[in-house]
């Protein structure tokens, strides 16, 4: 658990105690405001249309800079709002509030993280759901991804390139369908927003506690506005390089058949205690080592040849270019007859016990991923009479990342018959002895061991070519009219096409060739062993385990095997198998039945209307959605299966298989989307909203493709089938009720709450007994269908208050309740959704400094329903401090200073009782130190 976590809830409930009681008093202690001369201007604004517009310009008027100017403008966007929202704002022109914007994003309500490599923000979850149930854009345009699915990674995109971020929360008709938790739109710059030239440059140093590393980054950005407000230009240019190390368990996983019972009292029966035991299977656990390159351009030409017509061109490329290496410690401890002794049980749980014949194994493995992301656009508005303004706007969004073939995970071990020791802790690591077959213990032996000790075992190259290609073209136009309350038609049509292709390459089919431990690195004349000392290693992850060991060099590895070229192969006995090692059978090649390629085509169409009256505004409207898709894979039917041994579970049946086989399929689905928002203002500073819609979010792109995967050689006689161009969209029902008291020009207090009703979850079906054309064989076809649903109910409280005297307060509470049936049972909480999570951020700022100090905590939420059996695994709550300060030495020259996971906070996750460790990763520290300079 994060330390601190027992005091958070007292800090949180005071901080939620004083928000309920500040506004009464504050009115007395602030400046009284002229409602009719100061407030804001309290109808909402026109909604977005489907297509990048230029309204974004009102929220980008305001001119006042840093902290304080940022939490005001996110506050009138979420008051103009025509749907439940909440937004973040720029504090200066190329200067977001955080160094990503999915940390940014962490400080709205009802929003979490997930996070990568370094402790940095990844993927979002919107009101308890996933990045898999929300759509990204920027300016309004999907972005292409570097994944299987449509999750859009963060960290492929540097915060300078981001002018704002808007959380749409509720849906209308002329929003772009595709998200159940939430739309996150990012924004960009525009000149014309803010007349006149304007450079920003910004330099920056980095240092992480942890890894005891550094990094740097410079940015730039220069707007300029030409022939009298006319043409507008936006440059922005960021060049970062960070080193960041992550201490994690690469795997802890356990077995509920094995060893299922255990006679661990010797009394040679077995007792109600002894049976249904969960054992634990493999443990493995190291650092991964990170150098992040990033750089990105980005680019906006607006031009107004007249006051009808507007057009605007904007461009953003951005290359992540962050390779990894890990390091790993690995101990196969599962269950096996005669393996076991010495074993101790808690409740259900094999929590120690003795293993003989373990082989000690390092693993080193490295992912080469290196994403070049990019979208252009061309948005054109025109003013065609004055009722009819129309609009059009293309675009194009790319995602490259090419590692097909260029990651390795290479695995050596020491053979021998070794004994290990193995005793379970709570909310830490195990304890793990091991005790070598000379006597030796091999935390003492570590720093001596080399190549006469490891000797080959697994040996892979993998990695996919991911291309992913987003284009979209849509028209629309609002029409002013004097029908009664409706004041104003909103219309149009879009054309969204993507196409997703995997290219896998890789040796997975030869990658074991040499896995039998018969020969050492020193047997075949190689260098391979590297020793590796690691600083801070596995920090505040308890537990007792041998922290050194070594790491290997893969070209060496690779290398080596040459050596054993014509050799013939023994079996795990020590006998000859009639076969002959062959190096050149390791070399990675397109492996068809695990590549894919989807396209799918979107054609909608919205008409909305906007009502008002004196005190009220509405907008309701209908989208209608149909969408084609077609995948194409490939197959190795199994052709016949020879058993010759099949009561030796050390064997495997000899299965023939046919050559790769293509195959495709189509899918088309239509959706008709209804959506109404309403505001009513019972004063100029107090509105209520209620929204109500149906929405939907699609299946993951490789969801619609039917790769298949057999387990035949392990004689489940099972195939599962990943995904099926037929299923259906993910829809939802959902309302949202919310309350807006602006009680002085600067501050607010606001609460909501929102239900969602969520049908055809996609989830996994088992057909048993299937014939599939093998004589003697039936086989079980797990599927993917739609089928399951859930219910969300939760409920969010939002506090900002900023005094005269420069001191500010900024409190976010969400709270969550889920419920999901999977395969037709009651399964508990939704997964990724986290219970509660509070943001409390404390700031001051004048003339000269800018200071602030924000929390952020996620409480415990639901990784994996029925992870192992029935055993769900949970991530423990997660306490994220970030502090910083800048001052100002001229009007252009700031220098800065910011500190990220002050507390040192770290992820664990667990199966549901705290000797049932599931994940562990930790991150260290980060500080941050540099100057901005204005032009």
């Amino acid at each position: 658990m994060v330390r601190g976590h027992s005091d958070l809830w007292a800090l949180s409930g005071l901080a939620a105690a004083l928000a309920l009681a500040w506004p009464a008093w504050a009115g007395a202690q602030s400046t009284p405001v002229d409602a009719g001369a100061a407030a804001p201007n309290t109808a909402p604004a026109e909604p977005a249309a489907s297509m990048p517009a230029a309204d974004a310009d009102t929220a980008q008027q305001i001119t006042v800079t840093g902290t304080r100017a940022s939490l005001l403008k996110a506050r009138e966007l979420k008051r103009n709002s025509a749907v439940v929202q909440d937004s973040i704002a720029a504090e200066d022109l190329g200067r977001f509030p955080d160094d990503n914007v999915a940390d940014s994003l962490s400080h709205v309500t009802g929003v979490t993280i997930s996070r990568t490599h370094g402790g940095e923000g990844q993927f979002v979850n919107v009101r308890g759901l996933g990045p898999a149930y929300s759509i990204v854009t920027l300016n309004g345009r999907i972005l292409a991804t570097d994944g299987d699915g449509r999750d859009f990674a963060f960290d492929v995109l540097p915060s300078e390139t981001i002018y704002g971020a808007d959380v749409m929360k509720s849906a209308e008709a002329s929003q772009i369908e595709g998200s159940i938790g939430g739309s996150v739109n990012l924004r960009s710059a525009r000149a014309l927003a803010n007349p006149g030239r304007h450079v920003s440059l910004r330099l920056e140093g980095q240092y992480n506690d942890l890894s005891e590393q550094g990094g740097s980054k410079v940015s730039g950005v220069y707007s300029d506005t030409f022939a009298g407000n006319r043409v507008g230009v936006v440059l922005g240019a960021v060049v970062a390089s960070q080193r960041t190390r992550s201490d994690s368990v690469l795997d802890f996983t356990y077995n509920p058949d094995s060893p299922g019972e255990f006679d661990a009292n010797g009394d040679h029966r077995i007792t109600p205690d002894e049976q249904n035991l969960l054992g634990v299977c493999c443990v493995a656990f190291g650092a991964v080592e990170q150098k992040k390159q990033r750089t990105a351009l980005s680019a906006a030409v607006e031009w107004k040849p007249t006051d009808d017509l507007r057009l605007t061109f904007d461009a953003l490329g951005t290359r992540l270019d962050a390779p990894a290496i890990g390091y790993h410690q690995a101990y196969y401890v599962e269950h096996a007859e005669d393996r076991w002794s010495d074993v101790s049980i808690r409740d259900h749980l094999v929590t120690g016990m003795t293993i003989h014949g373990l082989t000690p194994e390092v693993v080193t493995r490295t992912e080469n991923r290196v994403v070049d992301t990019s979208q252009i656009g061309l948005n054109g508005q025109w003013k065609a009479t004055g009722d009819l303004t129309l609009e059009a706007d293309g675009y194009v969004s790319r995602s490259v990342r090419d590692s097909g073939g260029k990651d390795t995970w290479v695995v050596a071990g020491i053979p021998g018959n070794h004994t290990g020791y193995f005793s379970a802790n709570r909310h830490a690591l195990p304890d793990i002895r091991v005790t070598l077959e000379d006597g030796r213990d091999l935390a003492a032996a570590s720093s001596t061991l080399g190549n006469d000790d490891y000797a080959l075992h697994w040996a892979e190259l993998g990695g996919d070519d991911i291309h992913d290609t987003v284009k979209g073209l849509s028209l629309g136009g609002k029409l002013a009219v004097e029908w009664g309350p409706v004041e104003r038609l909103h219309f149009g049509v879009a054309d969204t096409r993507r196409a997703k292709s995997r290219r896998t390459v890789d040796n997975l089919e030869n990658a074991c060739q040499y896995c039998n431990y018969h020969y050492t690195f020193a047997d075949l004349g190689a260098d391979v062993v590297r020793p590796l000392t690691l600083k801070n290693f596995m920090r505040h992850a308890g537990g007792s385990f041998p922290t050194t060991f070594v790491r290997f060099d893969t070209a060496a590895y690779f290398d080596a095997l040459k050596a054993l070229d014509g050799v013939e192969i023994l079996d795990d006995n020590g006998q000859p198998t009639g076969t002959y090692y062959d190096s050149s059978l390791m070399a990675a090649r397109v492996n068809p039945v695990r590549s894919y390629r989807v396209t799918e085509d979107t054609q909608s169409a919205y008409f909305q209307a906007d009502l008002s009256g004196d005190d009220w505004s509405a907008n309701v409207g209908l989208r209608l959605v149909r969408t084609q898709t077609t995948s194409r894979t490939a197959v190795n039917r199994i052709i016949a299966i020879d058993d010759p041994t099949p009561d030796d579970p050390t064997s495997s049946p000899d299965v023939t298989y046919s050559p790769a086989e293509p195959v495709s399929a189509r899918g088309e689905y239509t959706k008709l989307l209804p959506s109404v928002n309403f505001a009513y203002r019972f004063r100029p500073d107090l509105q209520l909203r209620l929204a109500a819609a149906k929405v939907m979010s699609r299946p993951s792109l490789d969801q619609l493709v039917p790769t298949a995967e057999d387990h035949t050689l392990d004689r489940t006689w099972r195939i599962d089938v990943r995904g099926d161009a037929n299923l259906k969209p993910v829809d939802a029902t959902q309302a949202d009720l919310s309350l807006e008291w602006y009680y002085t020009r600067r501050s607010m207090v606001s609460g909501a709450l929102f239900w969602k009703n969520i049908r055809h979850f996609v989830t996994y079906a088992i057909d048993d007994n299937v014939d599939i054309g093998v004589p003697g064989y039936l086989f079980d076809i797990q599927h993917p269908i739609n089928g399951d649903r859930a219910r969300i109910l939760g409920y969010e409280f939002g506090f900002q208050h900023l005094f005269d005297n420069g001191f500010g307060v900024n409190l976010k509470y969400s709270g969550t309740d889920t419920r999901a049936r999977v395969n037709g049972r009651e399964a508990g909480d939704l997964e990724g959704v986290s219970r509660s999570a509070v943001s409390i951020a404390l700031l001051y700022e004048d003339d000269r400094l800018n200071a602030q100090v924000a929390l952020d905590h996620s409480g415990r939420y639901t990784e994996a329903l029925d992870a192992v059996g029935s055993y769900s695994r949970y991530g423990e709550p997660l306490t994220w401090v970030t502090a910083s300060a800048a001052y100002n030495l001229t009007p252009e020259i700031t220098l800065f200073i910011e500190g990220k996971n002050l507390t040192d906070a770290y992820y664990r996750a667990n199966l549901g009782r705290p000797d049932a460790l599931a994940g562990f990763e930790t991150w260290g520290r980060t500080y941050t130190a540099g100057l901005t300079i204005k032009f």
